[in-house]
């Protein structure tokens, strides 16, 4: 359904979509790499959305408004930027997910292989600290230990000490492998709960997400409301979820539609309002047709 065909149809009254809505940018942490400016431009366009659709001026940016967007960085966007190192990019599709799973299978057998061989390794290295203490307390109750054995003994443990060093560094080496396979799973649950895909169990270090994901909430709390962002994957994701919290800020509940802008998760890539959100949008605004 073309959005212009719908513009005009809401004729001015007093009610919810009298007056703008207005809005203010907040505090917007620099680890997201964009400017308050920039965020200010992202909300102009989700509120043109709605704009467009309704035929009237909803939102208005005001160094006073009523909503202040705020953009929070806390693990969620932290792991799609540690994993968009890694993997390239961070899409909310379903190839891309796929493509994830796959990479996570083959990433997974390979560490529970190291590991495997470190632990075995680890047990060797174990053994041969049993047989160097038996060692010493044999020469110790024989009366004494000799030059040729001192030597023997000091050249076992120096052994064992680059042994037991070089084990550690593996250990480490996994260590930090792990919380990648981790970081890589919490991303994947992100996306399969934007796309009602099957998430992935797994628990090396930290945890899997148990609820689903928030990418932003829109909160109406002792007088002051608020849209926080916590996580996007590009700019027109950004402008989506804003529209979405926009949304509610003007009024708007939930719908059913998974492809419309006021769906409970952010699954869709498009930035046209769905039938439903225009339907919802007509009975807010107290629209005709």
């Amino acid at each position: 359904m073309a959005v212009v065909l719908l513009a005009g149809y809401y004729l001015p009254s007093e009610g919810p979509c009298s007056e703008p809505v207005t809005y203010r940018i907040g505090s917007v942490d620099a680890r997201f790499g964009l400017t308050p400016e920039e965020v200010a431009e992202a909300a102009e366009q989700a509120a043109s959305v709605w704009e467009g659709a309704s035929g009237r001026d909803l939102f208005r940016e005001d160094d006073s408004g009523a909503v202040e967007i705020n953009l929070v960085y806390d693990y969620r966007q932290a792991t799609a930027d540690r994993l968009r190192d890694i993997t390239g990019k961070i899409e909310n599709t379903r190839s891309y997910y796929e493509s994830l799973r796959l990479w996570f299978a083959t990433r997974e057998a390979e560490f529970r292989q190291r590991r495997d061989a470190l632990m075995q390794d680890i047990d060797v290295y174990h053994e041969r600290v049993r047989d160097f203490d038996a060692r010493y307390e044999s020469a110790s109750r024989s009366g004494g230990i000799t030059e040729d054995l001192y030597r023997n003994l000091t050249e076992s443990r120096e052994g064992l000490d680059e042994e037991r060093d070089s084990l550690q560094s593996r250990k480490d080496e996994l260590d930090g492998e792990a919380l990648t396979l981790n970081d890589l799973v919490m991303l994947i649950n992100q996306i399969a709960q934007s796309l009602n895909l099957e998430v992935v169990n797994y628990q090396t270090t930290g945890k899997p997400l148990k609820e689903e994901f928030q990418e932003g909430c829109f909160e109406k709390k002792n007088g002051f409301q608020s849209i926080t962002v916590y996580y996007f994957c590009g700019r027109d994701h950004l402008v989506r979820l804003l529209a979405h919290e926009l949304g509610h800020a003007l009024g708007l509940g939930h719908v059913d539609n998974p492809d419309a802008l006021m769906y409970r998760i952010n699954r869709s890539g498009s930035l046209d309002p769905a039938p439903e959100d225009l339907a919802a949008l007509n009975a807010l605004c107290g629209g005709k047709e």
